[in-house]
């Protein structure tokens, strides 16, 4: 910046036939005060956050553009001899005023900018610190979810088989059903909120396989399965098979108890599909949301806990209507061992 002055008043100046001296005394000054503002620009150019350097660079490239301009007007004062130490004086003393005072102004402001910088940091700290409690507390809800109340269910369960086999009254088939109701909420709840875990490490699985195993777990009734994969995908095995059971699991609440479910393969993936009644147009686009669903018992968590956990892997699911009019779900994105 220095040097376009000094070059602008040279050549304004020797247009003008004027001493050598008297262009020197004219550059010297605003030269300095250019130096200086490109030299404060690049110093705080590194004191602030990136998108900030844009400000920074625009108002030291204006600070060219004016002190080239500057450096002009001064080469023409010094064609006026009588009067160009004066206006010299002057002039510099003026433009240093002004360049301070707009230097101050901008230094506070990024000095603010700093300040709400570092305000809003500590605040995400604290709500970091508080999103972390409430996780510990989460975890904690879990495991009470997973034992203390999982036992007396089990206990009530095992005690309503016993008075069964005393008496048939229908009053024990209600609370059979409350009791299996309040298990498949337990598991549920507890599968929503292990669902969204961070998955560090994936290792070669058969979804194939997978299948078998998740089908074996899951009460099918007088549903088949069929699988027509026997390759190889990156999965996290004990997440990949509750994706399945609790597909598995919709498919037989809302297809039926004869329901086909089939597992296949796609092009980057895989496929679950079945030959029930289908999901509507107007909910295939909400079925994987919370507390959303297309009938029966459930409180719509199943899907949700498949989409969290696609997620969590990095996959895309998309809910399409199989050939038989049922559901299907694709999985893309998944990778495979070459």
């Amino acid at each position: 910046m220095g040097a376009s002055i000094i070059v602008a008043t040279a050549a304004v100046g020797a247009t003008a036939d004027v001493e050598l001296g008297v262009l020197s005394l004219q550059a010297t000054v605003p030269g300095l005060i250019g130096v200086g503002l490109v030299a404060y620009g690049w110093f705080r150019a590194d004191s602030v956050v990136g998108p900030k350097r844009w400000t920074v660079l625009k108002w030291t490239g204006t600070g060219l553009f004016a002190f080239t301009v500057l450096g002009a007007w001064f080469g023409e004062m010094a064609a006026r001899t009588e009067t160009s130490i004066a206006l010299s004086i002057a002039g510099s003393l003026s433009v240093g005023a002004a360049l301070g005072t707009v230097i101050g102004i901008y230094s506070a402001r990024i000095n603010r900018t700093n300040e709400l910088l570092a305000e809003t940091v500590t605040e995400l700290e604290a709500a970091n610190d508080r999103l972390e409690r409430k996780n510990e507390q989460l975890d904690q809800f879990v495991d009470i979810a997973s034992h203390d109340l999982r036992n007396p269910v089990n206990v009530a369960q095992g005690r309503l088989e016993m008075a069964r086999e005393e008496s048939d009254s229908e009053h024990l088939e209600k609370a059979d059903d409350a009791l299996t109701r309040m298990n498949t909420l337990i598991n549920d709840l507890v599968s929503l909120t292990k669902a969204g875990d961070q998955i560090e490490e994936v290792v070669p699985v058969s979804p194939g396989a997978v299948s078998r195993s998740a089908w074996g777990g899951v009460e099918t009734e007088d549903a088949s399965l069929t699988v027509e994969t026997d390759g190889e995908i990156y999965a996290d095995e004990s997440r990949l098979r509750q994706v399945l059971e609790n597909l598995f699991r919709n498919a037989i609440q809302h297809g039926g108890e004869d329901v086909t479910v089939t597992v296949g393969p796609l092009a980057e993936g895989f496929y679950v599909e079945d030959t029930g009644a289908g999901i509507p147009d107007d909910l295939r686009g909400q079925v994987l949301d919370d507390g959303v669903t297309t009938g029966g018992d459930g409180v719509g968590l199943g899907l949700s806990i498949v989409e969290q956990i696609a997620t969590a892997h990095g996959w895309k699911i998309a809910v399409e209507q199989s050939a038989e009019g049922g559901a299907r779900f694709e999985f893309v994105g998944v990778e495979s061992p070459e």
